[in-house]
């Protein structure tokens, strides 16, 4: 697969993805938030399946990578879906697009520890830029920055600990396919949040019955959509180019935030917040190594 294909993928899972926020937002304050999680994925780790089948395609293969595959689900499924349904429960849709943007930096530092990838200065240089585009795009005082709040570290974790699936996914992803790896780690995660929930609260297994037309609908979108299709398509880009690469474009995810706030909800894109896209987009022009290759290009032709 050609690096514009990926690329293409990508943004369309950043723009699934940042919608995604939007519609988690309002999903999450209608009911108890892991209950809810756990069902959300579990109707995405149904999708997938359902995909599979519709495909013809085996539902295992020989000697499954279960050990990457839990570790895949505990951080990716487990801990991210866990700490992002309580932590966007208690935070801002600001600070949710800060530490979302911020995450790329998270994966990029465990890429290199686990020597998923090499840093070049012109991938820390794209993070760095993509890093600063999301604080200048999204942060309109500092105390934005310093006033954090319990929500605020669940989210941290959420991004933090999903960093460490990706290198788990790029490991089970050469034996076996990416949408593959991706129905089982979610149907594995999900069926864990929900014996949680179970445990915790068994009465908000009812949750559902009490949403709105335009919550169900969105709750709907946000499982087979965003979480089933959009993470099978990312797992697809991990495998071809590795977790750091394919994770420096979450940055798209507050610039597509910012479009869908004007779009939908009315709202004006500033001057601060086109500069901070601007910034993103360099950002993710360089991490992504194209400028070293045109460069290198360049210095062959003369």
């Amino acid at each position: 697969m050609s690096n514009k294909k990926i690329y293409s993928i990508l943004i369309f899972v950043m723009l699934l993805w940042g919608m995604n926020v939007s519609w988690m937002k309002l999903i999450i304050t209608s009911g108890d938030p892991l209950t809810l999680q756990g069902l959300r994925v579990f109707l995405a780790a149904l999708t997938v399946f359902l995909i599979l089948k519709l495909m013809k395609q085996p539902l295992t293969v020989p000697n499954m990578p279960w050990k990457y595959i839990i570790l895949a689900c505990f951080f990716g499924v487990i801990c991210h879906h866990g700490f992002f349904a309580y932590g966007i429960e208690q935070t801002t849709a600001m600070k949710t697009a800060i530490i979302s943007g911020m995450s790329p930096l998270f994966t990029a530092f465990v890429a290199v520890l686990f020597k998923d990838t090499v840093m070049t200065r012109a991938k820390g240089l794209g993070f760095m830029l993509g890093g600063i585009g999301v604080l200048i795009a999204v942060v309109r005082d500092f105390s934005d920055l310093i006033n954090w709040a319990l929500g605020d570290v669940f989210m941290i974790l959420s991004f933090f600990l999903q960093a460490f699936s990706f290198i788990a996914i790029r490991r089970a992803t050469r034996i076996m396919q990416p949408m593959l790896v991706t129905a089982w780690m979610l149907l594995i995660g999900s069926s864990v949040l929900l014996l949680a929930a179970l445990i915790i609260s068994p009465s908000n297994f009812t949750v559902l019955t009490g949403l709105s037309p335009i919550v169900l609908t969105l709750f709907l979108l946000s499982a087979i959509l965003a979480t089933g299709v959009g993470h099978t398509l990312y797992n697809l880009c991990i495998k071809q180019i590795g977790a750091a690469e394919s994770a420096i474009f979450a940055n798209f995810n507050t610039v597509f935030a910012l479009i869908f706030s004007a779009l939908l909800l009315g709202e004006i894109i500033t001057i601060q917040q086109f500069i901070g896209s601007v910034f993103i987009i360099v950002g993710v022009i360089v991490g992504t190594g194209n400028v070293e290759r045109l460069l290198k290009w360049r210095r062959e032709v003369a």
